[in-house]
């Protein structure tokens, strides 16, 4: 795995909420999967939800809550999500979480 600019305890702490909301898989992508990210740069995460997720807002609470005064991007994976969005994300993302 390559190395990413993200604090242990920060990638430990989205790995426990990707399991308390039985997420499918997290990903990390953008400048700080890219290893081209500045100190400030914020964190961009692709969510895939399981089938039936109807947390978005408690996740997103819980996420804003994490040891971290960087801005956090949520992605959540759907149908609707731009396959082109898709595409970058599964080329260099780096999966943080998966059940």
């Amino acid at each position: 795995m390559m190395k990413i600019d993200l604090p242990h305890r920060v990638i430990e702490s989205i790995k426990q909420l990707g399991k308390k909301y039985a997420i499918q898989k997290i990903i990390l992508f953008g400048s700080r999967a890219r290893g081209d990210n500045s100190s400030r740069s914020d964190i961009d995460l692709a969510i895939y939800p399981s089938i039936g997720f109807s947390s978005k807002g408690s996740f997103a609470s819980d996420i804003e809550d994490l040891d971290t005064l960087l801005k956090i991007d949520l992605v959540f994976i759907d149908e609707n999500t731009d396959p082109q969005l898709i595409d970058t994300i599964e080329k260099e993302g780096v999966v943080l979480y998966e059940r």
